[in-house]
């Protein structure tokens, strides 16, 4: 179909921006692991800050740049195979249908898309300013941590706290701070999302993934209406999961008036990076699979 269509595979796309966020999470790691709460140095801090500050500039424009291609290519890309199967299955096209829904709807995703990786590469920055803070309270040796009830906070205060009174040097706490920020940067977790801590590899691809899958089920819908056709079809995959195992190869009906089938209430995807879609049928496509099953 990406031959057909003169689209690249939306594989290839998110592998594309999967790459770049992987980079600047090991980008950003190479930086902050410079930084020694045993040894710190508030100038080589500040340049370590600076530089990953370019990095987050740097991932917002390649961000907004991925976005705008892909949503669109997503789009258009559900919107052909779906126009292609109703003129197949003989659906009328209404005259009535206006086009510019195809547009509003692949500039909401563009929107959603855009506000789901910026506001992710501002917890980034966020998160890295968090661990120069807490390698500047590390490095001071501090018993009392002001609390803004976070957990490396607590975990830090207890670790000088415990130093302290089984009488070891103050070195003994910073090394085991730093060992302890340490595993957190080889994590890579510097996005906060409902709660959940994710690396950028794993949020950048699962935005990509699920975002594009919403893009191109409301492709399905509107060419469905832009051709008065009213069934739809979710895939089939083997072993879905039990979220997906209620709708896995159900059919719906998209204005709710069908005798037989019901109302399309859930849609895919179903969950982030869910993998169900959803394929325009007809009662006369339905008979001939039935016929020839």
């Amino acid at each position: 179909m990406a031959e057909r269509t003169g689209l690249i595979p939306m594989r290839e796309k998110i592998e594309e921006l999967e790459r770049v966020y992987y980079r600047t999470q090991k980008e950003i790691a190479v930086e902050l692991l410079t930084i020694d709460p045993s040894n710190f140095l508030e100038l080589k801090a500040i340049k370590a800050q600076n530089r990953i500050d370019i990095l987050i500039r740097g991932l917002n424009r390649m961000a907004i740049r991925w976005v705008k291609e892909s949503v669109p290519m997503a789009y258009k890309k559900s919107y052909i195979v779906s126009k292609t199967r109703l003129e197949i299955l003989g659906a009328r096209k209404d005259v009535l249908f206006n086009p510019q829904k195809h547009r509003l709807s692949i500039d909401d995703y563009i929107e959603r898309t855009m506000k789901d990786l910026v506001n992710a590469n501002q917890s980034i920055k966020n998160n890295v300013n968090m661990y120069l803070y807490l390698s500047r309270r590390a490095s001071a040796g501090l018993m009392q941590i002001q609390q803004f009830g976070i957990d490396d906070e607590e975990i830090i205060s207890s670790i000088i706290t415990d130093a302290m009174e089984a009488g070891r040097e103050r070195a003994y706490a910073s090394k085991r701070i730093h060992e302890y920020l340490r595993l957190k940067l080889l994590d890579g977790k510097f996005i906060d999302k409902a709660g959940r801590n994710y690396n950028l590899r794993g949020y950048s691809k699962m935005v990509a993934r699920t975002r594009l899958r919403q893009a191109q089920t409301d492709a399905v819908k509107n060419t469905c209406e832009q051709h008065e056709n009213d069934l739809v079809q979710v895939s089939q995959h083997a072993n879905p999961c039990d979220e997906c195992a209620p709708y896995e190869g159900q059919i719906y009906s998209l204005s709710g008036s069908h005798p037989e089938y019901p109302l399309l209430t859930e849609e895919p995807p179903y969950h982030p990076n869910c993998e169900h879609d959803l394929s325009p049928t007809s009662e006369l496509a339905i008979g001939y699979r039935e016929a020839y099953a």
